[in-house]
């Protein structure tokens, strides 16, 4: 049974993501407390894992199908060498049009030293991905998101408190391209923040409600007087862009 509807909202590109199951890592591994699914955290936790980085960062797929666990479970799942031992890969692409979103992972889903990889066949469906491995995408898209906030929210800011009457152009994450014009009114200054309501291509995750997280960032969380505007300091709005003006903070 699929997991994914975990993702729900979520959006950005996720291409040939490289992710080790929980199960993995704890069980076949010995890392007993991941704090990440992402493979390149652990490339020096095992050399299965430096050869499933170097290896399917190149192709998702590899020349040899373990037989036994795509007999049972139905999926191509691949072999990778390291020596005599042999990993399990799965290359997970899912775009089923059922409103979920779509996934590009390339999963490390166990290994077994020589003579031992029948073993991995008898875990059955518990080889595949659990829904922690969907939440811990989850839990760490909602972590890079909210540092790209932190980050560069406050810069632009004062970038555009530095330069007070124009209109400053910024690109949150490389994602999200925002303009700022803070007002050159001294005493009570209004700031005016137009955002894109599509997002460029790349690499940044997307929250569910990411376009209000975004405004109320560069705002308050419970802003007074924020209301929407048709302009950015005397300029017309560009295609898909929404402006709201509010009195700027901390001014």
């Amino acid at each position: 049974m699929s997991v994914r509807h975990l993702l729900r909202g979520r959006t950005g590109e996720l291409l040939h993501g490289l992710r080790i199951t929980r199960r993995c890592l704890v069980d076949d591994l010995g890392v007993f407390t991941p704090r990440s699914g992402q493979a390149q955290v652990h490339v020096a936790v095992h050399r299965i894992v430096q050869a499933f980085v170097t290896r399917r960062s190149q192709s998702p797929i590899g020349q040899e199908t373990f037989r036994c666990a795509t007999k049972a479970l139905g999926r191509a799942i691949y072999t990778l060498h390291d020596g005599d031992g042999r990993g399990a890969t799965w290359h997970e692409a899912s775009d089923d049009g059922d409103g979920l979103p779509a996934l590009s992972v390339v999963w490390l889903l166990g290994y077994r030293p020589a003579h031992e990889y029948d073993e991995l066949c008898e875990l059955k469906e518990r080889l595949l991905p659990a829904a922690v491995d969907y939440q811990a995408i989850v839990d760490e898209d909602a972590l890079e998101f909210a540092t790209v906030i932190v980050r560069e929210v406050p810069a632009l800011l004062e970038l555009a408190k530095r330069q007070k009457g124009q209109v400053v152009d910024g690109v949150l994450g490389t994602r999200i391209p925002v303009r700022l014009y803070w007002d050159a009114d001294d005493k009570a200054p209004l700031l005016t923040v137009a955002i894109r309501t599509y997002p460029l291509p790349g690499a940044l995750p997307l929250v569910p409600n990411w376009f209000v997280r975004i405004v109320l960032a560069f705002f308050t969380e419970e802003p007074d007087y924020l209301s929407t505007i048709g302009e950015i300091g005397g300029q017309p709005l560009k295609v898909g862009e929404s402006a709201f003006c509010d009195f700027a903070p901390n001014a």
